[in-house]
């Protein structure tokens, strides 16, 4: 049996243990959440597990029709990107540093956060740090109001509200490969809160294997980028995304991002670029 053979069987046996009538597929419309899709309407051709999206309008067009195809519900944040920035700020660094920046803009000075953010922590011997040029604007008070917030309202409230009304559980296309903080975060399928995670141990190499030899389809911005999310997240710029992003926009949509994202585009130095419909 072939590598990708074993991981597909493997992970059918995953999906023996949960009740298919408890679970619905938190569906972005990315690669690993189609994978999941086809993994259950294709291989275990199930007709239980509804498929549910987050149309939060900050999605690229070709994620907004997969959402639009595929799902079969599709939710909305109660809040729009231009409220929560007014209200909490707008996203720079990474979803962990920028929680510690917002509870110190918020006023809080406890032991532990000042740790994180000066880098004393065991003697400064952690991954889990405030980086150089985030501590020196935060410290100095040059740095604009930020926070994490952004992704909260725009994905996992509605998602927490549609689990209250359904009594239903996620099943969510997260992998550890994708970040230090999710590789702590999922060692296994379950988490502490229920939600099922049944891809956390999946490599790249499996996954463009199963995508290749299945025909597996993938929308043609994955020629671009490497992972789709909200349009212009500045929390793409360190996989060189975020750039990108801007260059496959529309005109209104780019001015829109470079003006929602603008105080942390200049912060991380992302410039100006010519987007294809500009040329």
């Amino acid at each position: 049996m072939k590598d990708y053979e074993f991981y597909l069987e493997d992970l059918k046996s995953k999906f023996g243990k949960i009740d298919h009538k408890k679970y619905y597929l938190s569906y972005s419309g990315g690669k690993d959440s189609h994978f999941l899709y086809w993994f259950i309407k294709e291989y275990l051709k199930d007709h239980d597990i509804e498929i549910v999206s987050c149309n939060t309008f900050m999605e690229h067009n070709q994620i907004q029709k997969r959402m639009e195809r595929y799902a079969d519900v599709i939710i909305h944040p109660s809040m729009k990107p231009l409220e929560i920035k007014e209200k909490h700020g707008s996203p720079c660094f990474s979803k962990m540093q920028d929680e510690m920046i917002d509870r110190y803009q918020r006023g809080s000075r406890s032991p532990s956060l000042m740790q994180f953010i000066n880098g004393t922590k065991n003697n400064g011997n952690t991954m889990f740090k405030l980086n150089k040029q985030a501590r020196e604007l935060l410290l100095s008070d040059r740095l604009h109001r930020v926070s994490n917030k952004c992704c909260y309202y725009l994905k996992k409230e509605p998602f927490k509200k549609y689990e209250h009304i359904s009594c239903k559980k996620a099943i969510l296309g997260v992998r550890s490969t994708e970040s230090i903080l999710r590789k702590a975060q999922y060692t296994t399928c379950f988490n502490k809160n229920g939600k099922f995670t049944p891809l956390f141990d999946l490599t790249d190499e499996i996954l463009d294997h199963i995508y290749e030899v299945y025909n597996i389809e993938i929308p043609p911005i994955y020629n671009m980028v490497s992972r789709t999310g909200c349009m212009g997240c500045p929390y793409g710029s360190k996989f060189g995304d975020t750039i990108a992003e801007l260059r496959v926009l529309n005109k209104n949509q780019y001015n829109f991002v470079r003006s929602y994202f603008k105080e942390s585009y200049q912060v991380l130095g992302i410039s100006e670029v010519q987007t294809k419909m500009d040329i």
